[in-house]
């Protein structure tokens, strides 16, 4: 397979914070247009290696391209969306969720990109994909959790980007918002949009995830989730681990 047809290709990365590695001699490559999922218990070096994967960490070791080139260097910055861990001060912060998503059309490299083409098109667009749309005039801290969570992915699509990458967008979230985050995700990988997110949520991604990293530290199993097996999900949490899926959750697939 070509090079091309990767969006992230990670090469015996490694990295520690301090003596103990972290992440440790993970070789993972992404296809475009896949939906995968990086999965693993707390602690595990998932965020790390997202991080690595994005650029905003360099790896003590091993080599990283993201969409073809070393992410430090990516200068179409706006085709990759970046979806952060939510943070508590999004429910104080004081705007809207239109002029949060407005925010995503800045760029790191020149302010002037905010104001920079039809900012409301752009704007509507995105508010649009995520399922937002209607929540424009609310205030961010309003909403509930599944709601901040889909404002936050639309600021991610403002730049039209061709990778999704996501930390924990489930984290706190309820059912019924879950649900709804994942309908989203969904339907942007179905528009050709790859998608790539933290999870250390089992069952979600075995219904939802094309693929699944299993990592603790090291690569434990990479493939569709299907051919994961319980010998290879007690090496990833120590433990036996069981999976019952109902044929429901298949439904969309």
């Amino acid at each position: 397979m070509s090079a091309d047809a990767f969006a992230i290709e990670m090469n015996g990365v490694s990295f520690a914070y301090g003596v103990e590695p972290v992440v440790d001699d993970v070789t993972l490559r992404v296809e475009r247009g896949d939906f995968a999922v990086i999965l693993g218990p707390n602690g595990s070096g998932k965020s790390t290696l997202l991080k690595l994967a994005l650029g905003l960490l360099r790896p003590c070791c091993g080599s990283v391209r993201l969409l073809g080139a070393d992410p430090a260097r990516l200068t179409e910055c706006g085709r990759v969306g970046y979806v952060p861990q939510v943070a508590n001060a999004h429910t104080t912060f004081p705007a809207t969720v239109g002029e949060i998503v407005a925010h995503g059309r800045y760029s790191g490299f020149s302010p002037l990109a905010f104001w920079r083409g039809d900012k409301g098109r752009d704007v509507d667009r995105a508010l649009e994909s995520a399922g937002v749309a209607h929540l424009r005039g609310r205030r961010i801290g309003d909403l509930s959790a599944g709601q901040r969570q889909r404002a936050l992915i639309a600021r991610a699509l403002v730049r039209r980007p061709d990778i999704l990458v996501l930390d924990e967008p489930i984290a706190g979230v309820d059912a019924h918002g879950e649900e709804q985050v994942y309908a989203v995700l969904r339907d942007l990988n179905a528009q050709g949009i790859t998608a790539l997110m933290v999870s250390h949520d089992i069952g979600a991604v075995m219904r939802e995830a094309k693929t699944v990293a299993c990592v603790n530290c090291s690569l434990v199993f990479h493939g569709p989730p299907h051919a994961l097996t319980r010998e290879e999900l007690a090496r990833l949490y120590g433990f036996p681990v069981e999976t019952l899926l109902h044929d429901a959750f298949h439904e969309h697939r």
